[in-house]
C-alpha cells in the first residue's frame, strides 16, 4: 500500500495544452515532423500523378490509376503491418519513407525524358505500397509516447495540424512548380520530402513497451488477430466503418476535384492544386478547432460530424458550381478531414490493445485504401450515368443520411469511453501508475474489477495470498498491523502492491471504515504494467522502500509484504 504523502493537488486532473507533450520529448517531436514531411510528399505526389493520368486518359484514367495504385497497397497493408507489431515501429517508418522517396524520385527523369507512362504508373504503385504501412505504424507508435488520453488527443491534434499544413504545402508547392517549371519537379519535391521523413525517424530513442512473448506465429494467424480485434469490439468496428465511408468519399472527391477544376470551372491545371490547397487551409482551421476536443466526451459523435463535413460540401458544389463556392466547399472538407484524424485515431488507439494496435491500423489502412479505390471507380461511373451535378449530389448525400441513422450508436460508444476515461483519471492519482503510457493504462482500466464493501468488512486479511492491487474509488479504508491502525486511505490512493511485487502473503489487514468502492487490478495485469516502463518500476521500488522503512511492528525481512 502507498504510505507516502497523499498526492492531491499534484495528482488532480490538469488540462493538457496543445503541443505541451512535444516539449522535452525529442522522440515525439521527430516522429511528428516525420509525419508532416511524409504527408507533404503524399499530397504533392497525388496532384502530380493525377495530372499525369488526366493528360493521358481523362477522368477515367485518373480513377483507374488511383485504383491500380491502391489495390496492391490495400491487399498488402495487413501483412506489412504485422512487422510493426513485431519490430520497433520506427524501423518500419524509416523503411516506408526511404523506399517511397527513391521510387518517387525515379519518376522525374522518366517524365523529363518523355519515357513510357506505364513505367511512371508502376513506380507510383511501388511508392504507394511503400507508403501503405506508414500511417498505421505511426498511429501505433504515438500512444506509447503519451501518458494520458487527453495527452494523446493533444498529440493527435498537433499531428492533424501537421497533416493540414501538408495538405496546404504539398498542393501549393505543386501548383507553383507546375506554373514555373514542370511536373517532373513536383515528383522531385515529393521524393525529397519522403527521404526527409525517413531521416527524422532513424534511430528514434524512446522506451518501448514490452510485447507479450507468445512465440513466432505465421502471418495469417497474426493478421487474423488484427481482424478479430476489430470485429470483437463494436466500438472499434463502428469507427473503422465510418472511416471507410470517409475514405470512399475521399476517393470520389479525388476524381471530382480534377474534373470540376478543369472541365466545370474551366481552370488551368494549377487549379487542381489550388482546390487541394483550400482543403489544406480548411484542415488547418479544423486542427485549431480540434483543440476544443481535448477532454471531450463526445469523440464518436464528432467523428460523425466530420464525416458529414466530407459529404455535404460535395453536394454544395453540385448545386452551385462556381469557383468561390468550390474553394469554400473544399475548405469545409478540410475541416472534416482534421476532425476525422483526431477523433478516429484517438478512439482506436484507446480501444485496441497495444500488442495488436499496428495490425488494427493496418486493417484500417487496407479497407480504407480499398474504399478510396472504390470511390475512384464509382465517381467516373456516376458522372457518366448522372452527369457531373447528379454525381456530386449523390455522393454528397450519403454521409449525412448514414450518420443520422447511426447517431444513437455514436452516443452509446461515447458513454462507454467516458467511463474508462474517469477510471484512468482515478488510476493516474496513484504515483506508480502515473508514468504508464496510454496503451498500458488503458488496458488496466479495461480490466478493472469493481468491489463494494460495507463498514467493517475486510478487503483482505494478514496472511492471505496477494492476488490484486486496489485503488479506492470512494469511501475510506483502514490499514491494520494486528490491532494497530497504521493509516487510513481514501479516494485515489492505492494499496496491496508489496505482496504482488515481493510474491509474498499479506502481512497487514485492510478494512472498510465506511461504505467503500474499490477498483481491483489483477496480479498479472498489475505486474505487467509496472514492469513495462522504467519510471513505473522506479516509483514502485521507491514505494516498497518507503513501506519497509515506515511500517511499524513489522520485521525488516517481512516488512515489504501486505
Amino acid at each position: 500500500m502507498v504510505f507516502g504523502a497523499t498526492c492531491t493537488r499534484a495528482c488532480d486532473y490538469v488540462p493538457v495544452k496543445v503541443g505541451a507533450p512535444l516539449v522535452g520529448n525529442r522522440a515525439l517531436l521527430r516522429a511528428q515532423l516525420s509525419f508532416g514531411a511524409a504527408f507533404t510528399a503524399e499530397w504533392s505526389f497525388s496532384v502530380a500523378i493525377g495530372l499525369v493520368a488526366f493528360a493521358h486518359g481523362g477522368a477515367l484514367a485518373v480513377g483507374l490509376v488511383g485504383l491500380i495504385r491502391l489495390v496492391p497497397a490495400a491487399l498488402l497493408a495487413p501483412v506489412i503491418s504485422v512487422y510493426a507489431d513485431r519490430v520497433p515501429r520506427e524501423r518500419l517508418l524509416f523503411a516506408s519513407s526511404a523506399v517511397r522517396g527513391a521510387a518517387t524520385l525515379a519518376v522525374a527523369p522518366i517524365l523529363a525524358g518523355n519515357g513510357p507512362v506505364l513505367v511512371v504508373y508502376a513506380l507510383a504503385v511501388v511508392s504507394t505500397i511503400a507508403f501503405t504501412p506508414y500511417r498505421a505504424s505511426h498511429s501505433a507508435l504515438v500512444p506509447s509516447l503519451c501518458r494520458s488520453p487527453d495527452e494523446l488527443t493533444s498529440v493527435n491534434v498537433v499531428r492533424g495540424a501537421l497533416d493540414s499544413l501538408s495538405v496546404i504545402l504539398g498542393p501549393l508547392v505543386a501548383a507553383l512548380l507546375l506554373a514555373v517549371w514542370s511536373i517532373s519537379a513536383v515528383f522531385v519535391f515529393a521524393g525529397a520530402c519522403a527521404l526527409v521523413s525517413a531521416v527524422l525517424v532513424a534511430r528514434l530513442n524512446y522506451e518501448r513497451i514490452p510485447q507479450p512473448v507468445t512465440g513466432r506465429r505465421n502471418f495469417w494467424a497474426e493478421i487474423h488477430d488484427g481482424l478479430a480485434a476489430v470485429a470483437s469490439s463494436g466500438g472499434v468496428s463502428v469507427v473503422v466503418g465510418f472511416v471507410v465511408l470517409q475514405a470512399a468519399i475521399r476517393g470520389a472527391f479525388s476524381v471530382f476535384v480534377v474534373v470540376v477544376a478543369i472541365d466545370v470551372l474551366h481552370g488551368h491545371q494549377s487549379s487542381v492544386g489550388l482546390l487541394q490547397g483550400a482543403v489544406g487551409i480548411g484542415a488547418l482551421l479544423g486542427s485549431i478547432a480540434c483543440t476544443l476536443l481535448i477532454g471531450s466526451r463526445a469523440m464518436t459523435r464528432w467523428l460523425g460530424v466530420a464525416i458529414v463535413l466530407w459529404g455535404a460540401p460535395i453536394a454544395l458544389i453540385g448545386l452551385l458550381p462556381h469557383y468561390v463556392v468550390a474553394l469554400v466547399a473544399a475548405a469545409v472538407i478540410g475541416v472534416g478531414n482534421a476532425l476525422v484524424d483526431v477523433t478516429a485515431f484517438t478512439l482506436i488507439a484507446r480501444m485496441v490493445p497495444n500488442a495488436v494496435l499496428a495490425r488494427v491500423f493496418g486493417v484500417l489502412e487496407s479497407v480504407g485504401a480499398l474504399a478510396v479505390g472504390i470511390g475512384f471507380i464509382v465517381a467516373p461511373g456516376l458522372i457518366g450515368l448522372l452527369g457531373m451535378k447528379g454525381a456530386l449530389l449523390t455522393v454528397g448525400a450519403v454521409a449525412p443520411v448514414v450518420c443520422l441513422l447511426w447517431w444513437r450508436r455514436f452516443t452509446a460508444i461515447d458513454a462507454s469511453v467516458a467511463v474508462r476515461t474517469d477510471d484512468i483519471m482515478l488510476l493516474r492519482q496513484v504515483p506508480m501508475l502515473r508514468p504508464l503510457p496510454v496503451p498500458v493504462i488503458e488496458q488496466l482500466a479495461h480490466g478493472l474489477q469493481r468491489t463494494e464493501l460495507h463498514p467493517g468488512e475486510a478487503v483482505f486479511e494478514a496472511g492471505e495470498v496477494g492476488d490484486s492491487f486496489y485503488v479506492v474509488a470512494a469511501g475510506t479504508v483502514n490499514v491494520l498491523d494486528g490491532d494497530q491502525s497504521v493509516r487510513t486511505m481514501g479516494h485515489g490512493q492505492g494499496f496491496g502492491e508489496i505482496a504482488l511485487l515481493g510474491d509474498t502473503t499479506r502481512t497487514m489487514t485492510v478494512r472498510a471504515v465506511d461504505d467503500v468502492e474499490l477498483y481491483g487490478i489483477s496480479r498479472g495485469d498489475f505486474l505487467t504494467a509496472i514492469t513495462s516502463t522504467r519510471d513505473a518500476r522506479a516509483e514502485a521500488e521507491a514505494t516498497q522502500s518507503a513501506h519497509v522503512a515506515h511500517a511499524p511492528g513489522t520485521p525488516l525481512e517481512d516488512s515489504g509484504t501486505k
